[in-house]
């Protein structure tokens, strides 16, 4: 039924749309909400916050159907927001930013983007130098981040960052700090737009 249902929204609101969402840089933001509606960008969380409890294998139909409008832009807008940024709320926020933006995220008001990638460091997050420093009830992140898809128009950012200079190189020691607009400043960005993805703008 899934697949189905997902092949059908492929093939009659994505499809037709898609180059003009290439030439314009992004997504519309009904369309993200449109499919939040029919549950797809909530398909493995739980139902309290609007989810529908389904299992990877859910996931992977998503992707493989979203693949079949041979847009890559559109599949890593969704899939970033399903599968890579908001799975850190769901995993590591605390209740109450679950309970904050879980349902906002699942319905597509609220689009969620990672930003992991350095130019020193690529993904590997053993070598990233971004620092964030605490500051009272906040953070203040310090670093360069690049390739972060939904970068532009995301709301929600999960930033993986180093808290302790002095810590060793793991994994362990990354936690994702979230930062929404108009929290969150940027300096120095600029786009980078990839041929055949184009309407998931990366700043950079």
């Amino acid at each position: 039924m899934l697949r189905a249902q997902v092949r059908r929204f492929v093939e009659t609101e994505i499809k037709p749309m898609a180059l003009a969402w290439e030439e314009q840089g992004y997504v519309p933001r009904e369309v993200l909400r449109r499919m939040g509606s029919l549950g797809f960008l909530g398909i493995r969380y739980p139902a309290r916050y609007g989810g529908s409890e389904m299992d990877t294998l859910a996931s992977v139909v998503l992707a493989e159907e979203l693949g079949r409008s041979t847009f890559t832009g559109v599949s890593y807008t969704v899939l970033d927001h399903t599968d890579m940024a908001s799975v850190h709320v769901f995993k590591s926020g605390s209740e109450a930013q679950k309970d904050k933006w879980m349902p906002r995220i699942i319905s597509g008001e609220v689009i969620t983007a990672v930003a992991v990638t350095e130019p020193d460091a690529g993904s590997d997050v053993k070598g990233i130098r971004t620092f964030a420093r605490r500051d009272g009830d906040s953070y203040v992140i310090d670093g360069t981040k690049m390739f972060i898809t939904n970068g532009v128009y995301g709301d929600l950012y999960c930033v993986a960052a180093k808290t302790d200079r002095a810590g060793p190189p793991s994994p362990a020691a990354l936690p994702f700090h979230l930062a929404g607009w108009p929290t969150i400043a940027c300096s120095n960005a600029r786009l980078l737009l990839v041929e055949g993805r184009a309407s998931s703008l990366n700043p950079r």
